[in-house]
């Protein structure tokens, strides 16, 4: 099975150089390999293509032939674009013939071509302050081959990672182990510190498991995070003390700033230092607000599975279709619906649990658990759900939960 492991990293002031500037590579190409498949998409690259012999799909929404690009053909045209820009702007494009950049076009290329292959949605640029700088490096097996990797633990006790030399890490509380053949590696930076992780393929041997128990559903929710049909429920983080004073905090930095921006007359391209320091003081607080939400996430999700239930039920959710509600955006955002599924599916996974995704259309709440009557004009101020036919009273997450671990209509995950 696939594993991820992040660790941290200590840097010098030379490597951690070298990683704001293989970021700031990773998202500049990125931004052109974008640029490349809309001017793809309008036509500007025909010529080229059709010489080459490319295949041909017909676009609704540009209402013509377009050309398909495989790999060599993004990488190909990136040549061409660059060159044809740096006669006009040298200093602009010379970051693109720097040395130990190849392996990050190359996977930014196949990250491309596999998001179009999936068809999620249309491709955007990557903005400075809009996403988290990170790169990939190279952790196949070495070419002399007497490594399954390239990022090892050296006799001098430091990490040997490809692009940076030898690092320093923080100690980890349970250790971690670089034996297993390494997928995916990537340096990303949070705000804080610089973070190695990775994906590995190892083999788990699950033994001792006790005895399945019945199945449980959990009913996902804003004011209570989740509700499971066995009665236990997770609050929202917003109720933690810490969590009010950070987001106090927060508000108090952003209107400081909004009214620095309108003293001092300038804009995001030209930023005084007390500006700077405030906008670093606001990324620190959405990091610990983000560490609280995924811990609190993980906790909910690892007590629930060592209770080993027969199988688990979770709503197959329409989140996008949530966040259109402009009042209910931001507290639906910070609930992070999608990651509380992704970490059940993979810790259920690794204690042989199914996870059962019912259909979105299913009304779960306006069902009543006991008699199974359809109650239709229940509102959502209504928090305790009573039956019109069978007059049990219960609460209505509750009720939502115990139908959805009861239903039958659901996918396996």
């Amino acid at each position: 099975m696939m594993r991820s492991q992040k660790l941290r990293l200590k840097l010098t002031k030379e490597q951690e150089d070298k990683a704001w500037w293989f970021s700031k590579v990773s998202r500049n190409y990125w931004n052109l390999l974008v640029d490349i498949d809309k001017r793809n998409n309008q036509g500007e690259f025909d010529g080229i293509l059709s010489r080459n012999g490319n295949r041909t799909y017909h676009s609704n929404f540009y209402d013509r032939e377009v050309y398909h690009l495989n790999q060599s053909d993004y990488l190909n045209l990136a040549k061409i674009v660059v060159a044809k820009n740096l006669e006009e702007d040298y200093e602009a494009w010379a970051w693109y013939y720097q040395p130990n950049q190849s392996f990050i076009y190359a996977f930014l290329v196949r990250e491309l071509v596999k998001l179009k292959r999936q068809n999620k949605g249309r491709l955007n640029f990557r903005g400075v302050d809009k996403i988290q700088p990170s790169f990939n490096v190279r952790c196949d097996a070495s070419a002399n081959k007497k490594r399954l990797s390239r990022i090892y633990l050296k006799d001098n006790g430091k990490l040997q990672i490809p692009t940076l030399g030898d690092v320093n890490f923080g100690s980890t509380r349970n250790g971690f182990d670089l034996s297993g053949k390494k997928q995916v590696a990537t340096i990303s930076f949070d705000g804080k510190y610089w973070y190695l992780s990775y994906v590995e393929d190892i083999e788990v041997q699950v033994t001792d498991l006790p005895e399945y128990t019945d199945g449980v559903g959990i009913d996902l929710g804003i004011k209570t995070l989740a509700t499971v049909s066995d009665g236990t429920t997770v609050p929202n983080i917003k109720t933690f003390r810490r969590v009010r004073i950070l987001e106090k905090r927060l508000k108090r930095l952003q209107r400081k700033v909004s009214r620095k921006y309108l003293i001092n007359k300038c804009n995001k391209h030209n930023k005084t230092k007390n500006i700077i320091q405030l906008e670093r003081e606001i990324k620190l607080i959405h990091r610990s607000l983000r560490n609280i939400r995924i811990n609190h996430i993980r906790k909910f999700v690892s007590d629930l599975v060592k209770t080993q239930p027969q199988y688990i039920a979770i709503e197959d959710l329409n989140v996008n279709g949530m966040m259109k509600n402009k009042y209910l955006a931001k507290d639906i955002a910070n609930c992070s619906f999608y990651t509380i599924r992704e970490h059940l599916i993979r810790k259920a996974k690794e204690r042989h649990i199914a996870v059962r995704l019912v259909d979105r259309f299913y009304p779960s709440s306006k069902t009543c658990s006991y008699c199974g009557h359809y109650k239709k004009d229940l509102k959502l101020n209504q928090r305790v759900y009573r039956c019109d036919n069978c007059q049990e009273k219960i609460d209505r997450d509750l009720n939502a939960a115990i139908n959805l671990a009861n239903t039958d209509k659901y996918v396996l995950a």
